[in-house]
């Protein structure tokens, strides 16, 4: 804005651009990872056993439940993907869930794997000049909060009397409501 480049209302839009993607994220982030969690008895007391395999749970966490759907990209000049030809001006929707899952990429992809090689490569906060700035953020935040709640409490399991229950919406994942029982 002080150089001119982009106007104070375009700067705004930015920030508040931002800011939404923020929140969505780490609570999508948060509540995935918590919900993995409240599923598996094994996994809570092997992180309660070893905390300083929390980062690899936080990003397994994101692999499999990625905070974004998908984004959408505009080809900008004719290139071919996959022996698919694209010209400008044609749209491509990268599905964030469906790569992260790829077997041709990742191992037991559908599994939570704390001993997951590059597990920290997946999609889940964009890739390349689209990757978010946030992610380091959003990592710690959810680490300390996933530490927090295990050395917090001896049990964490779903509540069998109440479905957890998404947002509908065809590009966020996250959870409108995670009944849980806790001790």
């Amino acid at each position: 804005v002080d150089e001119g480049l982009i106007s104070r209302e375009q700067a705004i839009g930015i920030l508040v651009i931002l800011y939404g993607a923020a929140g969505e994220s780490t609570a999508s982030l948060i509540g995935s990872a918590v919900r993995l969690l409240a599923e598996d008895q094994e996994l809570q007391a092997r992180l309660r056993a070893e905390p300083v395999l929390v980062p690899a749970f936080v990003e397994e966490a994101v692999r499999l439940e990625s905070p974004f759907k998908f984004h959408y990209r505009v080809v900008r000049r004719a290139t071919e993907l996959c022996g698919t030809p694209l010209l400008p001006g044609d749209t491509l929707l990268l599905g964030w869930a469906s790569a992260n899952r790829d077997p041709s990429v990742w191992a037991d992809p559908d599994s939570l794997r704390l001993d997951r090689p590059q597990g920290d490569r997946h999609l889940g906060f964009g890739y390349g000049v689209h990757f978010c700035i946030g992610a380091p953020l959003a990592r710690m935040e959810a680490r300390v909060v996933i530490e927090s709640l295990l050395q917090g409490t001896s049990h964490i399991a779903a509540d069998p009397a109440r479905a957890h229950v998404h947002v509908p919406s065809i590009f966020v994942r996250r959870l409108q409501h995670l009944h849980l029982v806790v001790r």
